[in-house]
């Protein structure tokens, strides 16, 4: 397909480079806390102004240019499975599976904890559903201790799903486990390059311009194997940032800055994605509501801006602050889905499923979701337009009064033109109502459980999994759980 001619934009180009500059401001003026003492060292080598006692950086203009300039514009994010690798150059929007929630709506309707085999479920079904192409659990199951917890994510997205994966910058000992484990899965994976490994990072910096030791300590291990991570602040609008829109950007691009500028100089030239999970602090609710306007408005500015720097953007989609599926649910997924792909995000983030404020993943939501998705890929696929498309031909062939149906024209371009439903129908209601008159979560559950029935991913070898499972156990019994 040809494709959108532009991307949606809300910042002119006059914008763009006024938050640009006044993010170095807040740099160079106001600094980031950064309570790491390695991390002060780095910026102190490098000529940024350092408060040892204090653990804050205010760092240099050009300190931050000369980290710009070192910016990949692409990378490619390898999967255990070489089908299922993607190259993250802003051409195209990968969605991931629901991510981290802490409760499930289950097949037959339970609103209730998530556990690790739901886990395992979320992963086998997203495994099959053609959008979905980045990993996660969906759920964390509330009663695993921290460590605990990341070494079953790990493990869960290596066995079962062959996708790309991501871990977390929790700390430095989750990040060792990390590596541990997608070098074991590397093993077997003759098509990466050398010294590549099927894993890319997110890590998350504290609003107002902070992180946290940990998040900073975990960060570095995987900064210092190279690996791409994804930057990502999470600016509340009138409560830990600005709460004019263009205030949010303008910290949340000092911190995404920040931290950019630390991985040039831990790696220079490594990938990095400026990403964003901000939105505006709700006074009434005292609450940050993913699925609200300004989030979308937020979340297309932080595109623009990634794309000033020549690099990758990350944002959200599908997660709706809905508690029950209905006009809502599909209001916030099809708004955030549809806004971020049009801005041309690379890196949809929570990308299907979620309800209650990311709390909640619910399986019709992510199967409505993923047709949603669909639809979205449609429109930004857009017309094309050639001699053959402009069919002038045929049109002069049937004339007035005639039909197209058995032209070779309509059978050879029909089915690349038109988007094909899966769970919407188009039945008269007669028809709809003598098949059951199955609404669209019903017919979302029906395909959940037909899937999770019949769909397997592809599978690691023996000695590959037992190497999973025994970093797994050492983690268990580390934690006193074994």
């Amino acid at each position: 397909m040809a494709g959108i001619k532009e991307y949606l934009q809300v910042l002119s180009p006059d914008q763009v480079e006024q938050i640009h500059l006044n993010a170095l401001r807040v740099l160079e003026e106001v600094g980031v806390w950064l309570p790491n003492r390695r991390v002060l060292e780095i910026f102190a080598d490098s000529g940024a102004a350092v408060d040892f006692p204090g653990q804050t950086v205010r760092i240099p203009a050009d300190l931050v240019q000369a980290s710009i300039a070192k910016f990949p514009p692409c990378f490619t994010w390898h999967a255990r499975n070489p089908a299922n690798t993607i190259v993250m150059d802003g051409t195209r929007s990968y969605f991931s599976f629901p991510d981290s929630t802490v409760r499930i709506i289950d097949l037959e309707g339970n609103r209730r904890p998530g556990t690790a085999a739901d886990g395992e479920d979320i992963c086998r079904l997203c495994d099959a559903l053609p959008n979905m192409a980045i990993a996660s659990t969906g759920v964390n199951p509330p009663d695993m201790p921290n460590m605990v917890l990341e070494a079953w994510l790990t493990r869960t997205m290596y066995t079962h799903t062959s996708k790309p994966i991501y871990g977390t910058c929790r700390n430095a000992e989750v990040s060792n486990m990390t590596l541990r484990m997608a070098e074991v899965v590397a093993g077997c994976c003759p098509h990466l390059p050398p010294g590549q490994l099927p894993l890319a990072i997110i890590t998350n910096p504290v609003s107002p311009l902070y992180n946290e030791p940990g998040q900073l300590e975990g960060m570095m291990v995987y900064l210092e194997r190279g690996l791409p991570v994804s930057i990502s602040p999470e600016v509340q609008a009138g409560a830990t940032g600005p709460a004019t829109l263009a205030g949010t950007m303008v910290q949340q691009t000092a911190e995404f800055l920040a931290h950019a500028t630390l991985a040039q100089l831990v790696s220079p030239g490594v990938s990095v994605i400026y990403g964003t999970v901000s939105s505006v602090f709700d006074m009434k609710k005292m609450m940050l509501p993913y699925g609200a306007p300004e989030a979308d408005l937020l979340g297309i500015a932080t595109v623009q801006m990634a794309r000033y720097y020549g690099i990758p953007a990350r944002t959200t989609g599908g997660s709706s602050d809905a508690n029950a599926l209905g006009m809502e649910a599909g209001i916030d997924s099809l708004m955030s889905t549809l806004l971020g792909m049009l801005a041309g995000s690379s890196f949809v983030l929570h990308g299907a499923g979620e309800m209650e404020n990311t709390m909640t993943v619910s399986y019709e939501k992510l199967l409505v979701d993923e047709e949603v998705i669909s639809m979205a890929r449609r429109i930004v696929d857009g017309i094309e337009v050639t001699p053959e498309t402009l069919a002038f031909d045929v049109i002069r062939k049937v004339g007035p009064r005639g039909d197209f149906f058995g032209e070779k024209h309509t059978l050879h371009h029909f089915r690349r033109e038109q988007f094909m439903p899966g769970l919407i129908v188009r039945d008269k209601y007669e028809t709809w109502e003598a098949a059951g008159s199955k609404r669209a979560e019903e017919r979302a559950r029906d395909r959940a459980k037909e899937i999770l029935a019949t769909h397997q991913p592809d599978p690691l070898p023996d000695e590959v999994v037992r190497e999973l499972d025994a970093i797994y156990t050492s983690v268990l019994r580390s934690e006193g759980v074994a």
